[in-house]
C-alpha cells in the first residue's frame, strides 16, 4: 500500500512547502519516526497536525495495520505535497503524473490519498 498526503508534511531536514501553487513533492521513508515529521501549509489550521502528524499523514496507523495483518505491506516510500494548489492544470500535467509514476515505480497496488 502506498501513502500520499496533501497536508504539507515533510521530514525534518527537508525543505518546507513555501507558497500557494507549490507543486513540489516530498519523498518520506515510511519507517521514519513520526517525531521527525513536520507540516507547512497555508490553507488549514495545523495545530493538530503539528501535535500528531498522523491526523493528516497516517503512517503509524498503516504500520499498525501491516503488523496486525490487515494489509499486506506498506511501500517503503510515501509522498507528500501541499494541497493548496489552485492550478488544476499544473496538478493534472505535472504533479499527478509524477506521483503516479513514482507509485508505479514502487510497484504499489493501492494508494491511500489523504486530503486536507
Amino acid at each position: 500500500m502506498g501513502l500520499v498526503g496533501s497536508g504539507g508534511v515533510y521530514r525534518a531536514g527537508q525543505v518546507a512547502f513555501h507558497h500557494r501553487d507549490d507543486i513540489s513533492l516530498r519523498v518520506i521513508d515510511t519507517s521514519v519516526p513520526v517525531s521527525e515529521l513536520r507540516t507547512s501549509h497555508f490553507a488549514y489550521d495545523q495545530t493538530d497536525a503539528r501535535t500528531d502528524p498522523n491526523v493528516v499523514f497516517p503512517v503509524d496507523t498503516l504500520r499498525t495495520l501491516v503488523a496486525e495483518g490487515v494489509i499486506g505491506e506498506l511501500s517503503p516510500r510515501a509522498y507528500a505535497f501541499m494541497g493548496g494548489i489552485y492550478s488544476a492544470r499544473r496538478v493534472r500535467d505535472a504533479l499527478a503524473p509524477e506521483i503516479s509514476r513514482r507509485l508505479a515505480e514502487d510497484q504499489v497496488d493501492l494508494a491511500l490519498l489523504v486530503p486536507v
